[in-house]
């Protein structure tokens, strides 16, 4: 998190030692939210970072992030992962 002078809300960066910092498109309850959704599967932060930025860290992490989106919506019906899927697909 990253508290400026005068902003209502944090900014939400992931560190990749790879790719360095990159500011996620989230607020702190988006983060929470987007975490117990992905079930903190490596990498799924890279899916909130602009396209542009996901780098050398992140083409490691496809595979794995590729399968998460093709089980947890057997694994987890309630939820609706059209979104991260499409995430991912801007993102390769």
């Amino acid at each position: 998190m990253r508290a400026t002078p005068g902003a209502s809300d944090p900014e939400i960066w992931f560190h990749d030692l790879r790719d360095g910092a990159l500011r996620m498109d989230l607020d702190y309850p988006g983060y929470l939210e987007a975490l117990l959704v992905t079930k903190g599967v490596i990498g799924w932060q890279y899916l909130y970072c602009a396209p542009e930025d996901c780098g050398m860290g992140f083409f490691p992490l496809v595979d794995g992030l590729a399968e998460m989106l093709d089980v947890f919506p057997r694994l987890f019906p309630h939820h609706d992962y059209a979104d991260l899927a499409a995430r991912l697909r801007e993102r390769t």
